[in-house]
């Protein structure tokens, strides 16, 4: 995790598209670069 909350709030604070992978700011409802509904915030911690 980051160290300053800012940074982290930068970083971590968006959604990603489960299509196209595009960022999208964290309000969002719809892909800005598809149209697509399905999408889910950027994770935290790595996985695996």
């Amino acid at each position: 995790m980051a160290r300053f909350e800012e940074a982290e709030n930068r970083i971590f604070k968006v959604k990603i598209c489960l299509k196209c992978n595009a960022r999208n700011p964290a309000a969002a409802k719809t892909c800005r670069k598809c149209g697509y509904k399905g999408l889910r915030y950027k994770a935290k911690e790595p996985r695996g």
